[in-house]
């Protein structure tokens, strides 16, 4: 069967949207876990489980409160004793370059718009920007602390399609969260969980897309 023009536009991939930890960087959360539990005499896995249930992370990823409040009120709760310098290096010391995807970008850029949709807040994004060049190449990012609301809340999605200028179909999203490619599905996206670059390069060469 042979593509009909209006086909043939509809199945052209002409954004790609990545989701920004575990993708494009590593992330290691114990590194934080194990020193603040060391900084407050508390275990791990108290630490790992407070983290998960908090309300100010959260807040802090849509733009809530500033990083010197997230700070005092993790302080608070934890009972931390390292100042704010020492709290951010450790808050943003969880990140590792992934070389292939880093590598990938820089190649693709010239032939597709790209898009940042990452749950994140100004700490480590900040920290990211400065550290990982390959997040400059981007032509648009949709940060959840600057649109205030976080994945999987369907706006974020809407807000990075506004940014791309581009319609569902035409574009391919990539997230290694398989929560949040679902709602990208549901939305009209063509969406991948990343698990690790090879099968990335298959999903991408299963919608024509190659660098």
């Amino acid at each position: 069967m042979f593509l009909n023009n209006q086909d043939t536009l509809q199945a052209m991939i002409k954004t790609l949207i990545f989701d920004l930890g575990n993708v494009i960087v590593n992330v290691d959360e114990n590194k934080f876990f194990e020193k603040s539990a060391i900084d407050c005499n508390k275990s791990v896995s108290f630490i790992k489980k407070y983290y998960e249930k908090s309300n100010s992370r959260k807040a802090f990823e849509r733009g809530e409160i500033s990083p010197m409040q997230f700070y005092h009120t993790m302080a608070a709760d934890l009972n931390l004793k390292m100042g704010f310098d020492e709290f951010k290096n450790a808050w943003c010391g969880i990140f590792t370059l992934n070389k292939n995807m880093e590598r990938f970008i820089k190649n693709v850029k010239k032939n597709f718009k790209l898009v940042l949709l990452s749950n994140t807040d100004a700490l480590h994004f900040e920290h990211i920007k400065n550290k990982f060049k390959v997040v400059n190449d981007f032509d648009e990012h949709a940060l959840s602390y600057k649109v205030g609301c976080r994945k999987p809340n369907p706006l974020i999605f809407l807000t990075a399609l506004s940014k791309a200028r581009a319609m569902p179909f035409n574009c391919v999203y990539i997230d290694d969260i398989p929560q949040f490619v679902y709602v990208a599905r549901l939305m009209g996206i063509k969406a991948f969980q990343y698990v690790n670059f090879e099968k990335f390069t298959d999903d991408l060469k299963s919608v024509n897309v190659t660098n």
